[in-house]
């Protein structure tokens, strides 16, 4: 005599099945430790318990969870747990082990806190509001007259390059990396930086391609005669000044001495930068170069928070080889980017 199943025992037999056979989740103890001292905190998180607070505030809307749920992540938390990553660099199954989640929630949230933090880099990196003091911070650490910033380039080394745009990203010394360019002040917050180019392009390259090229190109400077100060791979422009080529004497040697004097704050800044924020110094293992990009941004954000509230990175600082490209971009300069400069150099005359 044949059996005959219906429809509905066949489901009820499947799902049965699948109970069966599906294995229980698992809830690791988590560790969110905070009951440490303030220097044991930065240590472990290279920033200020300060900023933690800030991040917080600013980004419980965008982070919290709204669920039902028990085991939601809080804020707090996934704030730490980039801040963990960007830190350090650590493998996602060791932040997994520190932190008694899965590795799968970890990526989730170095994405989402990142993509958070990137949303607020234009209240962060920006010019003083009031910028009428920031010629004479200038001219107290270098002598040079008239600048409302320093401007450089840094390559940030990727390690995980993706295979289609791979080439784009290869630089001069044959590694892959991301152009990332910066504006900074006496204290080394960043005014400005731009973080989405690759390595294969030069400095001028990045700089001419950027929103900063175009707005102090039509006169939109923080105060009347304003200039950035760059090394010898940008062109001189009105607003714009790189050092005289060669080996000058007299005044023009008085200038260049100034000029890198104040110049070297940049090269502080990305040493600091770096130093504080290991995965910008040995290589960012994230699949996708905007990805790479946004990370980078974010470190230039939680620096300039970190300055806010009073933690300067000294102890981080590492000053950058200055490598500048000899063969000078010097094909856009005209009469009135060489008069300007020209202008500067009567006050070392």
């Amino acid at each position: 005599m044949d059996l005959i199943f219906s429809d509905e025992d066949l489901d009820f037999e499947v799902e049965e099945n699948e109970l069966r056979h599906r294995l229980p989740r698992e809830f690791n103890g988590r560790s969110f430790n905070e009951d440490v001292s303030d220097n044991v905190f930065r240590e472990q998180y290279r920033v200020p318990r300060a900023v933690l607070d800030f991040l917080e505030t600013r980004l419980k809307d965008d982070l919290q969870h709204y669920t039902k749920r028990n085991k939601s992540i809080s804020v707090r938390f996934q704030i730490m747990v980039f801040l963990h990553f960007i830190g350090t660099n650590v493998f996602f199954h060791v932040l997994r082990d520190c932190h008694g989640i899965s590795t799968n929630t970890i990526y989730r949230i170095i994405h989402s806190v990142g993509e958070a933090i990137f949303n607020i880099r234009q209240e962060i990196i920006k010019w003083p509001n009031d910028c009428s003091t920031l010629p004479q911070k200038f001219m107290e650490i270098g002598g040079f007259p008239c600048v409302c910033g320093v401007l450089d380039g840094s390559h940030i080394l990727l390690s995980n390059p993706p295979q289609a745009d791979e080439d784009s990203l290869i630089n001069r010394h044959h590694v892959h990396s991301i152009n990332a360019m910066a504006v900074c002040g006496p204290d080394t917050s960043i005014f400005y930086a731009s973080t989405n180019s690759p390595g294969s392009w030069h400095d001028a390259h990045v700089l001419r391609n950027c929103n900063l090229w175009n707005k102090f190109e039509i006169g939109e400077l923080p105060f009347n005669g304003a200039v950035i100060l760059a090394d010898s791979a940008y062109p001189c422009r009105e607003w714009l000044i790189p050092p005289f080529p060669g080996d000058p004497d007299g005044a023009q040697k008085r200038f260049n001495i100034a000029q890198r004097k104040t110049r070297n704050i940049i090269e502080r800044c990305f040493g600091i930068v770096k130093n504080r924020f290991y995965a910008l110094k040995t290589g960012i293992r994230l699949h996708k170069v905007e990805d790479a990009s946004k990370l980078i941004m974010c470190g230039f954000v939680i620096h300039n928070l970190c300055i806010r509230h009073g933690d300067n990175g000294n102890d981080f600082e590492e000053r950058e080889e200055e490598q500048a490209d000899e063969n000078l971009a010097q094909e856009n300069q005209n009469d009135r980017a060489l008069n300007r400069r020209l202008q500067l150099l009567n006050y070392f005359t």
